[in-house]
């Protein structure tokens, strides 16, 4: 594999930076007392230093004490049943310290932490980048059919979505290939295969989700050009916290839409320095309702999904294992348009493994982070079987057909991080990458070649907080080769009657980049913070991207690569201005990303090859234009009364082709969404006789139409859909169990959103739904 010279220059300033920093350290101790809003001693409260996974308990006076930290800079976190954590930045590079602190008694959670927009954990008003949060209560409300679901109310976040069984996010206008997914610490993959190809990660098993708006190939190397997921399982529990040998969590959700129910069962526990967490779930979905169709046959789904981690904590640091396991079953209606019958019977099975092997270790010189990870897909798509028309109705034969396609794809990742010691105000971080993937195309016909990939990434982080500075920079170098297989049977489907080979000769591709980014916050004042942020990000092109010929089941489309695309290379300038008071929290941001040579799927206008036996399909090739994707999004939350919190999210973005070529047939890049506008009131008291926190919510999307489109692609009219939620707390032996319901489309809206997949086929979104969600815990 080729080595980029990025890698030399890297490799001899992380060992100089080893070097000066393998000097003696010494041990600190964090301590204080914590107090309610009262200014009564808090007690139960847990102390948690994410950064070092370590943690202890307030005594019954408020009190905490943490020892043997080694010097740097953290962020602690405050953990209490009943309030919003509360989150304290805090140095201890020059020795102990003491950090008293209060609960505000705000509804709000003020600055969560982010493990994603940092080499380590920090509040989300120190990172340059925009970070949103979803967790606990949050997270339990917003929990629905798919992770996707969870944050499509968050900034700059959006959806490409088939019904209720595929939703693919979008940040700020990028999705797919320009986006990475992280589950656990490892990157999950997916969605390199098309639109339809949404995250396989158990949604109603997940514990928190964070989105970072905004390209950080600083961390995560190629494709976090728009921006980075990170999904995370509930963390292990831990003795010294108070946690038991044996606790439970039973969730259950329906919904009337498309009358699915799922479940979820979790087990934890702890035990001395060990401890351990498992959970089954499942998710039973029919088919969806619109408005003006009613049912649409052939769009329910069902999932199976497992996970289990085991891990223990020394003084030294700690070592865990975990494994998950996803299976899958989605019908697609991509047949017919409507009105016509939809008669389209074609389905995908998804299995997807997923695991890691952690380990953190506290040595004098650097505190080293590494995981190895594994990630295994196995897709397969089905055409429409033949139907047997002895039976009434019509039913399809057994046994279904082979997989029309099949994608069988091995990731085995290799991440380490060394977070050295303190140097004056730098605080830095060398780190290493290395990625071996290995796909199979298995099925009737073969839409893409095979092919290995081996990468590799090594990285430089410096955080200097200086006062009311917080200043961050680093520099990485990334090496990619594919190995791609020969085939000759790439343009041959004979279950389509076409005939016209586009044969792929064995041959290795090399791919090198350098990239950067360099930002900071400024701290105004104690809740107002200023944040800037300048970073080059990149991606090379699939193999998909660069060599698919043929009918692609899952999209109902005639897919085409581009063998002469090049990587893309983006240069994104962000601003934004954050407050977070007990009353207040705002954060609004503009951005501007111009991208070299952006890959992009459009529609051709062209038929497909003469001999294909289905002349109305439509036909997409991979394209490339240098593109500018600029806009303006933001949240502000305000709890204007101790009873009343209101809420509005606003998101506008502007997706242009730049090439300027005249046979280009448009200005503007694809699955840009509309502007839209969301606008909420939560009423809400701390108790109501048995019941505690219960809580009534309305909400209101607006969303413009989109007529800013492809000259082949459909533009949309505006909608607005109404919502309503309510929920409480009801502790049950000593436990607290959560009943949350609402009403999604309250007055059954019939409307087509932009990047619906349907609407090539004249197939609304859904209509009205109810839902319930329920959790139980048990268990100490």
């Amino acid at each position: 594999m080729r080595i980029h010279p990025s890698f030399w220059k890297i490799l001899s300033l992380s060992s100089l930076t080893l070097l000066i920093a393998a000097v003696p350290s010494l041990a600190a101790t964090l301590s204080g007392q914590v107090t309610d809003e009262k200014n009564a001693p808090a007690g139960d409260v847990q102390v948690i230093l994410p950064a070092l996974q370590k943690g202890t308990k307030t005594d019954s006076t408020g009190a905490y004490k943490l020892e043997g930290l080694p010097p740097g800079t953290y962020v602690a976190e405050f953990r209490r049943i009943g309030y919003a954590p509360e989150t304290r930045t805090v140095d201890v590079s020059k020795g102990d310290v003491s950090l008293p602190v209060a609960f505000s008694g705000s509804p709000l959670t003020l600055a969560p932490i982010t493990i994603t927009a940092a080499p380590q954990a920090k509040s989300t008003l120190d990172t340059p980048a925009s970070v949103s949060v979803v967790e606990g209560r949050k997270m339990d409300r917003k929990r629905g059919e798919s992770v996707a679901a969870a944050i499509q109310n968050e900034p700059g976040v959006s959806m490409i979505g088939e019904g209720s069984t595929v939703a693919k996010p979008v940040i700020r206008g990028l999705n797919s290939q320009e986006i990475v997914i992280v589950e656990d610490g490892v990157r999950s993959e997916a969605e390199q295969w098309g639109n339809e190809h949404a995250p396989e990660i158990d949604s109603l098993g997940t514990n928190r989700i964070e989105v970072m708006r905004g390209p950080n190939s600083l961390l995560y190397g190629s494709d976090a050009i728009g921006g980075v997921i990170s999904i995370s399982h509930p963390e292990l529990p831990n003795a010294h916290l108070g946690d038991g040998p044996l606790r439970g969590l039973f969730t259950s959700i329906v919904n009337s839409n498309n009358n699915s129910a799922g479940e979820n069962f979790d087990v934890s526990g702890a035990s001395g320095d060990w401890g351990y967490r498992a959970n089954l779930s499942q998710l039973q979905a029919g088919n969806f309702r619109t408005p003006e169709i009613g049912v649409v046959p052939n769009t329910g789904d069902s999932e199976v999904h497992g996970s289990g981690e085991v891990g223990f904590r020394k003084d030294w640091g700690g070592l865990s294992a975990g494994f998950s396991k996803f299976n899958k079953r989605v019908e697609l209606q991509n047949g017919n348009i409507f009105p016509a019958p939809l008669t389209d019977s074609e389905y995908q099975v998804l299995r997807h493994e997923h695991g890691k092997i952690h380990a953190d270790i506290n040595t004098a010189p650097a505190r080293l982070d590494i995981t190895a990870g594994y990630d295994w897909v196995n897709r397969q798509e089905v055409d429409s079987p033949d139907l047997d028309t002895t039976q009434t109705p019509p039913a399809p034969t057994v046994p279904p057909p082979a997989p029309h396609l099949n994608w069988i794809e091995g990731s085995y990742t290799l991440d380490a991080k060394a977070h050295l010691a303190p140097m004056g105000p730098f605080q830095g971080t060398v780190g290493v990458y290395g990625l071996r993937r290995v796909e199979q195309s298995l099925g009737v016909v073969d839409l893409t070649p095979s092919y290995n990939e081996n990468s590799a990434g090594e990285f430089v982080v410096e955080d200097v907080p200086v006062g009311k500075f917080d200043f961050t920079f680093g520099i990485r170098g990334d090496q990619t080769e594919y190995h791609i297989q020969a085939n000759n049977k790439i343009g041959i489907d004979f279950s389509h009657t076409m005939n016209d080979p586009q044969p792929v000769a064995r041959q290795t591709l090399h791919y090198g980049a350098l990239t950067g980014a360099v930002g900071g916050v400024y701290h105004i004042t104690d809740p107002f913070a200023f944040a800037v942020n300048v970073g080059r990000g990149y991606r090379n092109p699939v193999p998909f991207e660069l060599f698919a010929f043929g009918k692609h089941e899952g999209t109902g489309e005639f897919s085409i690569g581009n063998r002469n695309l090049q990587p893309e290379t983006s240069f994104d300038t962000e601003a934004s201005l954050r407050w977070a008071s007990p009353r207040v929290k705002a954060e609004v941001g503009v951005f501007r990303n111009y991208i070299h040579n952006y890959i992009y799927s459009a529609f051709t206008g062209t038929p497909p090859p003469a001999d294909f036996n289905d002349q109305t399909i439509p036909v997409v090739q991979e394209q490339q234009a240098n593109a500018t994707v600029k806009g303006v999004d933001g949240a502000v939350t305000v709890a204007a009364t101790d009873w009343m919190t209101l809420n509005t999210v606003y998101n506008m973005v502007r997706g242009y082709n730049d090439s300027g070529d005249p046979m280009v047939n448009t200005n503007y890049i694809p699955h840009v969404p509309a502007d839209n506008l969301l606008v909420g009131a939560d009423f809400h008291v701390k108790s109501l006789g048995p019941v505690s926190h219960p809580y009534f919510g309305v909400d209101e999307r607006l969303t413009a139409a989109q007529a800013r489109t492809n000259a082949l692609e459909i533009p949309t009219p505006s909608y607005a859909l109404m919502g309503l939620r309510t929920g409480c707390e009801v502790v049950v032996m000593n436990n607290r169990v959560t009943l949350d319901a609402g009403v999604d489309n309250l007055f059954n809206k019939n409307y087509i959103d932009y990047n619906s997949i349907l609407k090539e086929f004249n197939i609304g979104n859904p209509g009205r739904n109810v839902y319930v969600k329920l959790s139980v815990p048990f268990g100490s």
